[in-house]
């Protein structure tokens, strides 16, 4: 499910995560003792990438939300009660 957002992701290409695998044969165990920092500093940029494209999905997620909401509160009201109603006969179970 994660995967259909990705196509909808507006902005910089490069917030969108790679699958390039061709940089996870070069740290193989062969490799020197130098290449720790390296993988260190490759894992941060790979965790500040998915910062960015959780970020930029949640903002997509609240717009088009807070956009339904304005358009038919009515309708969101109904699910929201609808919605509660559902966990609180699971909680009272």
């Amino acid at each position: 499910m994660a995967d259909s957002f990705q196509s909808t992701i507006p902005g910089p290409a490069g917030l969108l995560p790679q699958d390039d695998h061709s940089g996870a044969k070069s740290h193989g165990s062969d490799a020197g003792p130098g290449t720790g920092t390296g993988s260190l500093s490759d894992l941060k940029e790979k965790i500040a990438n998915a910062h960015e494209v959780v970020k930029t999905k949640y903002r997509i997620v609240s717009e088009s939300t807070d956009d339904f909401v304005h358009e038919s509160p009515w309708r969101s009201v109904t699910m929201a009660l609808i919605g509660g109603l559902i966990i609180g006969m699971l909680a009272a179970r």
